[in-house]
């Protein structure tokens, strides 16, 4: 019994152990990247500009009637992709970038970084961009992290991969309501700013928003434009706006 008790403690302090590397691991790269943002991208220069980013997809339903949208008003935007999805509808990823949007990595499966080991946060970030770029020919120009959220691993390997690492300044979707397509395109225009850059999502998130974001689109578009504001794509916002 004293031994299978030693055993017991001695597994704990183990678990302890491995789980206290993990927060460290995570934890570091937080603090840089999530307090002082070293390296990591959340607004453009203060100009005129605004870029549309979406995550999550792409999706068989609401990429191909977002891309419509987009087309209809003359936009370009910027689509952080999830392997996964690619891997399924690859068609869908092919007709964002025939249409000329920047291309963007979400990594492979869409899982909470934070939770892995260094090698498998390294592979959704490396599987993640070798599913756009074997769908569409095309190597994704930036990383974003689900929820935004990096570790160390993915913080730096994107980097290696010469990926920009994206956040955002404007988020109109709330993390566990719903939030209906006007009041998505009013937060849009009330809390749009020089260089920001707004996430959305042609897929995930709320089940309601991919809808919203798709319907509210015309609105936020318009909004923007009557306040000065151009929608571009990364590409632009970060490179023209410098």
């Amino acid at each position: 019994m004293q031994g299978l008790r030693a055993g017991v403690r001695t597994g704990l302090t183990a678990a302890a152990g491995v789980l206290g590397g993990a927060a460290a691991y995570t934890l570091g790269t937080q603090v840089m990247a999530g307090a002082i943002r070293v390296g990591v991208i959340k607004r453009g220069p203060a100009c005129p500009m605004v870029a549309l980013t979406f995550d999550d997809g792409p999706d068989p339903t609401y990429t191909p009637l977002i891309l419509d949208t987009l087309a209809a008003s003359g936009i370009q935007a910027t689509f952080f992709m999830v392997g996964r999805q690619v891997d399924a509808f690859p068609e869908v990823a092919q007709a964002v970038a025939r249409a000329g949007h920047d291309l963007g990595n979400h990594t492979y499966g869409h899982r909470h970084l934070w939770t892995l080991a260094p090698r498998e946060a390294a592979e959704e970030v490396e599987r993640g961009a070798a599913a756009v770029a074997e769908a569409t020919g095309i190597h994704p120009r930036y990383f974003r992290p689900p929820w935004g959220m990096f570790n160390w691993t993915a913080y730096v390997r994107a980097g290696q991969l010469g990926e920009e690492r994206i956040l955002w300044s404007v988020r109109p979707e709330g993390w566990l309501k719903g939030v209906s397509a006007g009041e998505m395109a009013a937060r849009v225009i009330r809390w749009a700013h020089p260089g920001a850059i707004v996430d959305l999502h042609d897929r995930g998130g709320h089940p309601t928003t991919p809808r919203a974001t798709w319907a509210a689109l015309p609105g936020m578009i318009a909004g923007l434009r009557a306040q000065g504001y151009r929608a571009v794509p990364l590409r632009t916002l970060l490179g023209e706006g410098r």
